[in-house]
């Protein structure tokens, strides 16, 4: 083959390995966590959410809201400058967490290890 023929099958293989990536059903949880100050605020399973809702969190005067869905989670106002975690749009599994630095709030999915420092096994 020449160099266009491997050319065309490379740009052909990497474009059918981004779709499947894009388009592949997302595997772990829905359960996401609400982080403030570290703590942990809320958890909510997105897979669960029957009507949309929003939560409000303040810190030192300053809010987040959060906007709660089914399957998807956001932040649609928040009182820090940057306006970041507004800008991130959905979380996405898999994806960075949405983190608003100014207001200390960190929204991410929660993994089965989550929460677990060990695990108790058999002594021999």
């Amino acid at each position: 083959m020449k160099t266009r023929g491997w050319l065309l099958l490379f740009t052909a293989v990497a474009a059918l390995c981004l779709l499947f990536y894009v388009f592949a059903p997302k595997t772990g949880g829905s359960v996401v966590g609400i982080y403030q100050d570290g703590a942990l605020v809320r958890t909510i399973d997105l897979a669960a959410v029957g009507e949309s809702y929003e939560l409000v969190l303040e810190r030192n005067g300053s809010t987040n809201t959060i906007l709660v869905e089914k399957n998807a989670i956001r932040v649609v106002a928040a009182d820090c400058p940057d306006q970041v975690c507004v800008e991130h749009g959905e979380l996405r599994d898999g994806a960075s967490p949405i983190v608003c630095l100014p207001n200390r709030v960190v929204i991410k999915y929660l993994r089965d290890t989550d929460g677990v420092d060990a695990k108790a096994g058999s002594a021999g």
